[in-house]
């Protein structure tokens, strides 16, 4: 971030970010980098995630670049939660926002 005038201004970056925590609620799901960046996608954009059960919604697995429901078989991408939040560009690899084990 930079300041201006005392104004945080968040400035969108190709810079990689580790994604070090997955979480979902009843309505959302959550991802959060290593240097505290989060975004989050509503179920409701999904109709395989809003129609899903709470169980079927955390029974997810984390990959490389994204998070899978494997009951649903339903896919997000880290670089597209990030990106659609505004803290990224999107990539030809697809792999701004990532995740390690």
């Amino acid at each position: 971030m930079d300041t201006n005038g005392g104004m945080s201004i968040l400035r969108k970056t190709t810079m990689p970010h580790l994604i070090d925590k997955v979480w979902t609620d009843d309505q959302r799901v959550y991802a959060r980098t290593k240097d505290g960046l989060i975004a989050s996608y509503p179920f409701s954009r999904w109709p395989r995630l809003r129609d899903a059960t709470k169980q079927q919604r955390e029974d997810f697995h984390l990959s490389y670049v994204g998070i899978h429901w494997p009951q649903i078989d339903e896919d997000l991408s880290f670089e597209g939660m990030f990106h659609d939040a505004g803290l990224c560009e999107i990539t030809p690899t697809e792999d701004s926002v990532h995740y390690l084990p």
